[in-house]
């Protein structure tokens, strides 16, 4: 990863200046078997994981059998246990700014902002990357006037390799798509903005207009006809008609923004905003190679996640009315309450399918999602007195809507329910994130220069307390991988009924500041990260509310009978296995479409020493 960014200021007169920035950055990750790496072709293959000392296949192109002990089944050693999946993604951003006084009334400031993006990824799963290195070696064996014989690169599209940006071998492209050989052009989105705000200050009324004008590309192909998958891809073969696609139209927005404020009294200031927004949801919602996609369309489960090729951006609308009070002369008291109306989300359905289709209906994401949030934020500012600066922050919301993330419905999403085959649920819940309350208290005593005894000056503490309410979750019960999958688990109260603990959190830094030869200063810092260690419950067992027991095995009908099977050894291994590693599970798949919570805990007491040069 690396980024570099640029920025030039230009001032024409005392009136007017010209801001200009610009940036790149890329980022880059991959998944691989630590033995093979990037010889994902030779994954399963038993000479080449005897060549890398690793001769433990039972046989040509026969992975280590499964070591079962209980009930539970772990990869042999030397099995391959990992996909075989890269990204990189690199961006380029330009951004122009000229502000402008007119008169002692008008504030004027316009720019706009392009963001270009090119991104790749190719990626297989476990199970078909080891099956690979097999077909390709024994298709090579085939005689040449073999009718039977396949190309290799028929054998990857088959497969349903997940690829754009690169070629099906997993060699860079940047070419056009030419679904013939699985040359897949890298997706190169662009975002432009741009804006226009007048400030207008007249007598004790301060009123900001604004205009802004969002243009978004996010340089995909989607099926010419959903509901006829057929028209587009051949789920058997993976292959594509390139006819059956076509470009995701652009979208374009122009969202208006007002604010103004006005003085009560000479301590009491009136404010209110107004205004509307877009936002493009996750590009990893929207990017899949169209192999993958092929494959996915395939009767039975869906070997990779749904996407949905023409996701629209999410918008909101936003409402504020508060007020400023003034609190002698170093403090001052906010209290603003908000309204926010968000539509289309991002929700997990099921396309249908026209009745002649050969292909049945499938999964995908689309835009339905709603949420509406409202709430309060109060504030309370003391400026620098007597070397203290303090900042509290309290907010109490309420978050409601049909779905907390992406994947909300995955679960009953085609489940069948009083005959209806497919049921898409539109009831409002409060939403996972929400925190009833929450707030930060940020306290900052600091000696300025000469300011004190000499080894005091230029040194500071700062503590910062962070608290919450806890947020919402749903207690159930059902088998093993009620914590993972929705469909395994049935809910035992409404949605989102129960509140998880309330956190609490001291963060403390100590900081010194010299100066090295008249030229730069040296900021030497000690950070302490939960000074109290306190243990902070982020996520809990749905079955039992708590971090320690999942109720598994405490439930007669599930892991209770396997006790009386196995013995208490059993219960020993089941605790290793789903409690006390879990936390660590779930921060290695944090990400993972499927997870909604990607860790129990907050963080431990962490203590850092650093230092900070400034010129």
């Amino acid at each position: 990863d690396g980024a570099l960014s640029l920025k030039f200021t230009y001032i024409v007169d005392p009136s007017m200046f010209v801001e200009l920035s610009g940036g790149y950055s890329f980022n880059s990750s991959k998944q691989y078997d630590p033995i093979l790496k990037d010889d994902f072709l030779s994954y399963g293959d038993s000479v080449a994981n005897a060549n890398a000392g690793f001769d433990v296949f039972r046989g040509e192109f026969e992975i280590p059998a499964r070591i079962a002990i209980y009930n539970f089944s772990f990869h042999a050693y030397g099995d391959i246990m990992s996909n075989y999946v890269k990204f990189n993604r690199e961006k380029l951003n330009l951004n122009f700014a000229l502000s402008k006084e007119i008169g002692d009334v008008h504030s004027i400031k316009l720019g706009a902002e392009l963001q270009s993006y090119t991104v790749r990824s190719w990626g297989q799963t476990n199970e078909r990357v080891v099956s690979l290195a097999g077909q390709l070696t024994q298709n090579e064996r085939l005689a040449d006037n073999d009718p039977s014989k396949q190309t290799p690169e028929d054998i990857l599209i088959t497969s349903g390799v997940n690829n754009y940006g690169y070629d099906l071998f997993g060699n860079e492209y940047n070419g056009d798509n030419n679904f013939d050989t699985g040359e897949l052009a890298p997706h190169r989105p662009v975002f432009f903005s741009a804006y226009v705000q007048d400030k207008i200050e007249w007598n004790d009324l301060v009123v900001n207009l604004g205009l802004r004008y969002d243009y978004i590309d996010i340089d995909n192909l989607m099926l010419v006809d959903p509901t006829l998958p057929g028209l587009s891809v051949d789920p058997q073969t993976s292959r594509v008609y390139p006819e059956g696609f076509t470009e995701v139209p652009t979208f374009s927005a122009v969202s208006p923004r007002l604010g103004f404020s006005f003085a009560m009294t000479d301590k009491t200031v009136f404010h209110a905003q107004y205004g509307k927004f877009v936002q493009q949801t996750r590009l990893r919602d929207v990017y899949q190679g169209y192999y993958a996609t092929a494959t996915n369309l395939r009767p039975g489960f869906q070997i990779n996640a749904p996407v949905g090729f023409n996701i629209r951006p999410t918008r909101t609308t936003q409402y504020e009315i508060g007020f400023t009070q003034q609190l002698g002369d170093f403090g001052s008291f906010d209290i603003t309450g908000y309204y926010k109306d968000i539509k289309d989300q991002v929700v997990f359905n099921q396309q249908e399918v026209d009745p002649g289709s050969d292909i049945g209906a499938y999964n995908v994401l689309m835009n339905g999602d709603f949420a509406t949030t409202k709430g309060i934020e109060i504030s309370f500012l003391l400026r620098r007195i007597e070397r203290l600066q303090a900042n509290v922050n309290m907010t109490f919301q309420d978050a409601q809507g049909t779905g907390s993330f992406p994947n909300s419905n995955r679960g009953i999403v085609g489940a069948p329910l009083d005959g209806v085959t497919i049921f898409r649920p539109q009831y409002i819940s409060p939403l996972e994130y929400n925190n009833d309350f929450s707030g930060t208290v940020n306290l900052d005593y600091r000696f300025g220069m000469n300011d004190g005894p000499g080894w005091l000056q230029r040194s500071g503490l700062s503590m910062l307390m962070t608290f919450s309410s806890g947020h919402p979750y749903t207690t159930g019960k059902g088998g093993p991988d009620l914590e993972g999958d929705a469909r395994d688990r049935q809910p035992l109260e409404p949605l989102n009924s129960s509140t998880t603990p309330a956190t609490f959190q001291v963060d403390l830094q100590i900081d010194k500041t010299v100066r090295l030869f008249d030229i730069l200063d040296l900021n030497i810092y000690v950070n302490v990260i939960n000074l109290f260690d306190n243990l902070n419950i982020e996520n809990v067992f749905l079955r039992t509310g708590s971090t320690n027991d999942d109720g598994y095995l405490t439930d007669p009908s599930t892991g209770g009978q396997l006790i009386e099977t196995y013995g208490e050894n059993y219960a020993k291994l089941y605790n290793a296995l789903n409690i006390d590693y879990y936390q660590q599970w779930q921060v290695a798949m944090n990400g993972a479409p499927i997870l909604t919570n990607p860790y129990f805990y907050g963080p431990p007491r962490q203590i850092r020493l650093g230092i900070k040069l400034e010129y």
